[in-house]
């Protein structure tokens, strides 16, 4: 057995404290057997002079009043509020097995608690509920927090070089050549339309393009631009998904300047990876994409230990997104629009998946079974792909079957006809009462603690008329607003999405990750019990 400075040294977040301090945690340590069926304390009892720490065995925690049962397992802690609140305990807590717990004498603890803020963090976001929070803390990606912390405007090291659409490329040349940049911002009444760089010249030149061509025949364009207090991760993630090398740096409708893919690299350090096959899909040929895939997987799985699932999943989205639209743009195939739904939709994925619908104008299955099986081929599950006429689309959604209802309006439009895009909403919200309660349902019937969000926020975001927005965490954070109850559901959510995540690529998670696991479900518990009691479902869990 391990002595009790050792076994303190292995549990956060006794593992962010210093010697002196662990010293301190450990003067008057009792180490105490409790028999099965002891009771430890008792609800309304006597306030705690001990903090508890199982070292091995069960403890159940109990509330009669309110048939609250809880299993503490080893490495667990209990009793703080009553120690930090010197309150009398709000639970029962009775030995479910016999067990073994070390007490930490509460005038040690407090004395901790107040001279270490990372230590006093922990408890209190448990408290608090803010437990997404403990992740920050606790996680491999506190190495990256710059990542969070450094705004984009930080990037910017020259002011911007702008020109006209109608200037000459032998002028925005110059242009480059004297202010000594390797991109100019092409603007239309002061607003960014596109973008030329140093790398566009050489092929222009190569194939013999006039020089004295209008630039804005030969930029590159839409622009994709950010905030000036948007992060280094933000602007990371708008270059992943959209496989680009510049953004515009912008302050409300103001160009404040560009930042490039290499400004970008020189704080990502070992995430430069993605940022490169993101550019390399645009230009890749389409028989090396299976080994491309393989490479974007491993580095998922590296960032998966690293970064939070939100923005995992939106970065492994888009680079889907991005393989799937080189496959179907540029084609001489009929009109269509290619919509993604549910996680595809939401920008959630982690593996690579089909669940779309393709709407077409003239027969398009030839084109559609060519790019199944390619992207069968290249590594993609095929989960959902339907198509349907635009003169069909009517009646396929009015005759929908209910279990697939829900997840359509997760729908995002990937590439295609913005029209035949908006009648597919415009028929989805015929029956969006019906896509409220169905989605409440199954928050409350579901048995996955993911899919039960998904769909709660999912029945308020569609009751608020959000059709827009389709992200979950988006979702939360617009509803949090008019909500409050969604702001505890946002933390349960990032907990058990980031937390899943990573079992599903190491196969185990620790003693700190299990005790935010059981805190995060007993929010979607009350998050249930408010949708049922919102949407009257009877059939409450």
């Amino acid at each position: 057995m391990f002595p009790p400075a050792a076994y303190l040294e292995k549990i956060e977040p006794f593992s962010f404290l210093s010697k002196s301090e662990l010293k301190i945690i450990l003067n008057g340590l009792e180490s105490e057997i409790f028999g099965k069926g002891e009771t430890i304390f008792r609800k309304d009892g006597t306030p705690l002079k001990y903090l508890y720490i199982i070292k091995c065995g069960r403890i159940l925690l109990i509330d009669e009043d309110s048939e609250y049962r809880e299993t503490l397992k080893e490495g667990e802690i209990f009793g703080i509020a009553s120690v930090l609140s010197s309150n009398p305990p709000k639970r029962t807590a009775i030995a479910d097995a016999d067990c073994v717990c070390y007490l930490i004498r509460k005038e040690n603890f407090i004395r901790v608690f107040n001279s270490n803020r990372k230590f006093s963090d922990f408890f209190v976001k448990i408290l608090t509920k803010r437990l997404s929070s403990i992740l920050k803390l606790s996680r491999v990606s506190r190495t990256y927090e710059h990542l969070y912390a450094t705004s984009v405007i930080e990037l910017v090291s020259k002011r911007p070089v702008v020109c006209s659409k109608n200037a000459s490329i032998r002028d925005v040349a110059g242009l480059m050549n004297d202010n000594n940049v390797g991109s100019v911002i092409v603007v239309d009444d002061k607003k960014p339309i596109g973008i030329f760089t140093q790398r566009d010249l050489p092929r222009l030149i190569h194939l013999k393009v006039p020089l004295d061509d209008e630039i804005g025949r030969h930029m590159s364009t839409p622009v994709i631009s950010i905030n000036e207090d948007g992060t280094v991760m933000e602007a990371y993630l708008l270059m992943v998904s959209n496989g680009i090398n510049h953004l515009v740096v912008m302050d409300d409708n103001k160009i404040k300047g560009i930042i490039s893919s290499r400004d970008i690299l020189l704080r990502l350090e070992s995430f430069s990876s993605l940022l490169s096959l993101s550019r390399s899909i645009i230009s890749l040929e389409e028989k090396r994409l299976p080994e491309m895939m393989n490479k974007i997987l491993e580095c998922i799985e590296d960032m998966a230990s690293k970064v939070p699932f939100s923005e995992v999943s939106r970065i492994s989205s888009g680079m889907y997104d991005l393989i799937i639209e080189k496959l179907i743009k540029d084609k001489k195939i009929p009109e269509f629009a290619w919509i993604k739904l549910g996680a595809a939709g939401r920008k959630e994925l982690i593996f690579p998946e089909v669940h779309s619908v393709v709407i077409y104008n003239k027969n398009a299955d030839e084109f559609i079974e060519i790019v199944e099986n390619k992207l069968r081929n290249i590594g993609f599950e095929i989960r959902y792909l339907e198509k349907i006429h635009v003169d069909d689309v009517d009646e396929f959604i009015e005759n929908l079957n209910v279990a697939h209802l829900p997840e359509f309006y997760d729908g995002r439009l990937l590439y295609g006809k913005r029209e035949f895009y908006d009648k597919f909403l415009n028929t989805l919200s015929k029956r969006i009462k019906e896509g409220i309660l169905l989605s409440a349902r199954n928050c409350i019937s579901v048995n996955d603690d993911y899919l039960s969000i998904v769909n709660g926020i999912r029945a308020l975001s569609l009751e608020f008329k959000m059709l827009d927005i389709k992200n979950t965490e988006e979702r939360c954070k617009f509803l949090v607003e008019k909500i409050r109850t969604v702001e505890d559901i946002l933390e349960s959510y990032r907990v058990i999405t980031d937390i899943e995540m990573r079992r599903k690529f190491e196969n185990k998670i620790g003693i700190i990750d299990e005790m935010l696991l059981k805190e995060a479900r007993k929010i979607l518990l009350d998050f249930k019990r408010f949708i049922g009691d919102r949407y009257a479902i009877q059939n409450q869990v």
